[in-house]
């Protein structure tokens, strides 16, 4: 009973909840990287193992934050910055929070972990707009 009355009340309401989800995602994203654009050295020790200049790497970083995060909002070519999201998340995963070498700080090596979780799941809610699109209230469908 319960799931046929949640299951109404998402088809009913699915133009909304897309929307919604689409700006709690995308918020972050614009957030963060206005954040990083108003200073890239929140962002410049994590890529030290780069090649080439860690500011620019910032930047890149940073820009793909504020276009993919405004995207999302917007409803704008939502799958195509989706799966930008996507790999930059893992990317971000990966090259920025790398728990696994931190063997002499417990309380680093758990942040670090809970950072990396958190942009694998970053790279799940991606995947899920990946999946299904804007929605219809969005640029994408206007």
């Amino acid at each position: 009973m319960t799931l046929r009355v949640i299951d109404s009340l998402v088809l009913r309401h699915e133009p909304l909840i897309l929307l919604l989800g689409r700006i709690c995602i995308g918020s972050l994203f614009l957030m963060s990287g206005i954040n990083h654009w108003w200073d890239l050295r929140l962002l410049t020790h994590f890529m030290g193992g780069l090649p080439g200049s860690v500011t620019g790497w910032a930047m890149l970083a940073a820009t793909v934050e504020v276009v993919s995060g405004a995207a999302m909002v917007l409803g704008f070519r939502t799958r195509e910055f989706a799966l930008l999201l996507v790999l930059f998340n893992l990317c971000a995963a990966a090259i920025g929070h790398p728990y696994w070498s931190i063997t002499d700080n417990a309380t680093a090596r758990w942040a670090q972990l809970i950072h990396f979780w958190k942009d694998i799941g970053l790279a799940g809610g991606a995947l899920f707009v990946l999946a299904r699109g804007a929605g219809p209230l969005s640029v994408d469908r206007a």
